[in-house]
């Protein structure tokens, strides 16, 4: 970071001149400046996305919208580079050696590890849950507890050594060693490191997720499940005929949008941890100034830009959450009076009634068989329905006992294909609604 520790075999008094090109303190002002101004705006955009989201959460309407392993997790990583933006912009706004320095340098690095392996996180929660079938909300917990325990590991020791704070070379917040192989040290063991670390993880688990979609889309893209029911008498009864239901193979392509959508937190974080890690070993292991302004000015908004622009880009992928505008969108349909459920218009339909999402409708039913010839079957025993308890209203052939099943065993047959009917109808809606929950309770793993 802050690209200009290249000169750490000799302390020179700039303006620092290299083959025509010459390293101001105004160009160092200017660097530190555009560090200070992109970290602020990230923790400003910070800020306002996670406002957003408490006040989306707070609502029960838009709360079950964000209810997801990911998310949640991608909120502590928001905190963290909220942090961290704050942090930067005190750090690149320092013009002279202070305690404020050293705490914010501390600060600075922790956030950026604590950030760094919350976003690994996901990306390993993805596979995790994905490919082997673990229960993303039982290591939700491992995953922050494992976050903040590593990052403060990390970064304590350089802090309590006092190898975070002014660095007089670059006139910058940064560490405080000037000789280059102390400096790399620490600079590897905590910081560099852990992000290649990171980025190695990341990459890896990125292509085993992308590997079981691809795999699991050509083996099982085009799986059909079919389902029969068919019913039917000799008579004009309803007939239910073979039917084809084409549904999701897996859960992998059921919410592959999801799951691609998930995984641009730590593709991102790859691609900003494996800018910002060449930048600094760039400028750990370079021995003189750049050659060139464009040397200069490539690895100067390169580097500024991977710490002070980092949190802007998390800012926007949370702010882009499709989970996040869907929330959004219901509380605002909510705020105005309306639900997903209800409509402006009436209709002579079937009555009906609508309580927190759920409809409920009434239906009557009337049964009507008739045989092949047209004469019409008597209602089965369980329909009718006894007009009085005394025996007057009965006939006189059942007036004193029970009804004969035998005598008509059109009526049993017909009673015995309504009940199977009935029951495979509720197997039916059984599955359907097994299906759904497990669905639901995928999504809230990821």
């Amino acid at each position: 970071m802050r690209g200009r520790d290249n000169q750490l075999t000799a302390v020179i008094d700039p303006p620092y001149e290299y083959d025509g090109f010459v390293f101001t303190d105004a160009d160092n002002r200017i660097s530190n400046l555009l560090w200070a101004v992109t970290s602020s705006l990230g923790a400003g955009l910070c800020f306002l996305v996670l406002l957003v989201i408490a006040v989306v959460m707070i609502h029960p309407v838009s709360r079950h919208q964000l209810d997801r392993v990911s998310f949640r997790i991608m909120i502590y990583a928001l905190i963290a580079n909220m942090v961290f933006g704050i942090a930067s912009t005190v750090s690149g706004l320092q013009t002279y050696d202070s305690e404020t320095c050293n705490v914010a340098m501390w600060l600075l690095m922790l956030t950026l590890e604590l950030s760094t392996f919350l976003l690994f996180c996901i990306a390993l929660n993805l596979q995790l849950v994905l490919v082997h079938g673990v229960r993303g909300q039982v290591m939700e917990k491992y995953y922050i507890i494992g976050s903040i325990t590593a990052a403060v590991a990390i970064t304590v020791p350089p802090f309590a050594t006092k190898q975070y704070g002014w660095d007089p070379i670059n006139d910058a917040c940064w560490y405080t060693s000037d000789n280059i192989a102390v400096r790399l040290r620490w600079q590897v063991g905590t910081q560099i490191f852990w992000s290649l670390a990171s980025v190695v993880g990341e990459f890896l688990t990125f292509f085993v997720v992308l590997g079981y979609m691809l795999r699991h889309q050509v083996l099982h893209g085009n799986a059909v499940r079919s389902r029969s029911h068919s019913t039917g008498t000799r008579s004009r009864a309803h007939s239910i005929s073979t039917t084809t239901i084409r549904v999701p193979a897996n859960h992998a392509k059921t919410y592959q949008t999801v799951i691609i959508r998930i995984s641009l937190y730590p593709l991102a974080s790859l691609i900003i941890n494996t800018a910002t890690v060449a930048c600094d070993l760039y400028a750990s292991t370079s021995h003189s100034t750049p050659t060139s302004q464009r040397a200069y000015n490539c690895s100067a908004s390169a580097d500024d830009f991977c710490y002070g622009g980092r949190a802007i880009v998390y800012a926007v992928l949370a702010a882009t959450d499709p989970s996040l505008i869907r929330a959004i969108k219901s509380l605002w349909r909510h705020a105005r009076g309306k639900t997903d459920n209800t409509s402006g218009s009436t209709s002579n339909g079937p009555k009906t009634t609508t309580s927190h999402g759920q409809i409920t409708v009434h239906i009557e039913l009337s049964e009507v068989r008739q045989l092949d010839d047209g004469s019409e079957l008597p209602a089965s025993p369980s329909m009718i329905k006894p007009a009085s308890h005394s025996s007057a209203s009965l006939p006189k052939d059942v007036e004193g006992g029970d009804l004969d099943h035998d005598s008509d065993p059109m009526t049993t047959r017909l009673d015995a294909m309504r009940r199977a009917q009935i029951g495979r109808a509720m197997e039916v809606r059984q599955d359907a609604l097994d299906r759904r929950l497990e669905r639901k309770d995928f999504k809230k793993q990821i």
